[in-house]
């Protein structure tokens, strides 16, 4: 086969240049995105570096910090006597709450997910999927404050007689875990349905042509097939749910983990997280309050950093690879 630049002198002159040019863009363009992904993990690492630096200062700042992690007692101002910056409480509440709201939410959200992919007819659907977007960006800020005066009330109506302060009944982790549920729900379920509508054509046509009802193709074909996908929307309602602030203070309004754990009444009186005390103190806070501020700041961030571990783990145990 002869050659083409021997046929055409033109195209040998052209051609190298072009070439070379669609070279020189290719090499840009890709060191652009190679920046763009150190970037990212550069500023990863540098918040944990800036957040963790700051939270291990509290050691060194006072020294009865170092029974953090085995204490409920949080006195860093010392109006009991001795500083005392235990956490136990502060972790304990946005374990719980997390756990919760994610436990609850979880079904509820893979199910509106699989109605409104497999069940629901196209009128209907375009009326939900708008307001689910809408839902989706509503300011926690407004949720918090309907919680606060629609939620707790309600909730004190019906807990008071529980709690050893009836008048401050309503507030606590009952609130919080309802509010952190309308937060995630709708994050769970957009990531859910883009999930389930990126599933192949031929699993439900596998499943249905083996004698599959409706019921046992959406559990046994494309819940396990949708897995990673699903596994992404809890992991992001989780991050979301255990970093909200503001508006899972408004409705905690406690200051130290109370006495009752061990009773149901520990869910509907004034209660902590993590969250609340950074938004709520710590622009006042100097020395080794702030510190300790920053280590509560540092332990959320490995909690996250745990907790995705895990959802990963579990993504990665789907039944079709």
């Amino acid at each position: 086969m002869a050659d083409i630049s021997s046929i055409s002198p033109r195209y040998k002159q052209h051609s190298h240049p072009r070439t070379v040019k669609s070279r020189f863009i290719n090499q840009g363009v890709r060191a652009i995105f190679f920046l763009c992904a150190a970037l990212i993990v550069v500023i990863i690492f540098g918040i944990f570096f800036f957040i963790g630096l700051n939270a291990l200062r509290m050691f060194s700042a006072d020294p009865h910090s170092s029974n953090f992690l085995s204490t409920t007692i949080w006195d860093p101002e010392g109006n009991m006597g001795t500083p005392s910056y235990g956490m136990l409480g502060f972790i304990l509440g946005s374990v719980v709450t997390t756990l919760l709201a994610v436990l609850i939410s979880t079904p509820l959200a893979f199910g509106m997910a699989l109605f409104m992919t497999e069940v629901c007819p196209a009128w209907l659907e375009n009326i939900l999927r708008p307001l689910l977007e809408v839902f989706t960006g509503m300011p926690s800020v407004v949720i918090g404050f309907l919680a606060l005066v629609a939620l707790v009330p309600i909730i004190r109506d019906i807990a008071g007689p529980l709690t050893p302060i009836p008048a401050l009944a309503g507030y606590g982790w009952a609130a919080a875990t309802v509010v952190l549920i309308l937060m995630i729900l709708p994050t769970i379920i957009s990531i859910s349905i883009d999930a389930l509508r990126a599933l192949p054509l031929t699993i439900h046509e596998a499943s249905l042509a083996l004698g599959s009802t409706r019921w046992q193709m959406m559990r046994n074909a494309l819940l396990p097939a949708a897995t990673t996908g699903l596994a992404t929307a809890v992991i992001l309602g989780m991050a979301r749910a255990i970093g909200e602030a503001l508006a899972v203070s408004l409705v905690l309004k406690g200051k130290t983990l109370p006495l009752n754990i061990f009773t149901p009444a520990i869910f509907f009186q004034p209660n902590v997280n993590m969250t609340q005390p950074i938004v709520l103190n710590f622009p006042e806070a100097v020395g080794a309050e702030r510190d300790a501020y920053f280590m509560l700041g540092f332990l959320l961030l490995i909690v996250s950093f745990l907790f995705i571990c895990l959802s990963r783990y579990i993504a990665s145990r789907s039944v079709y690879k």
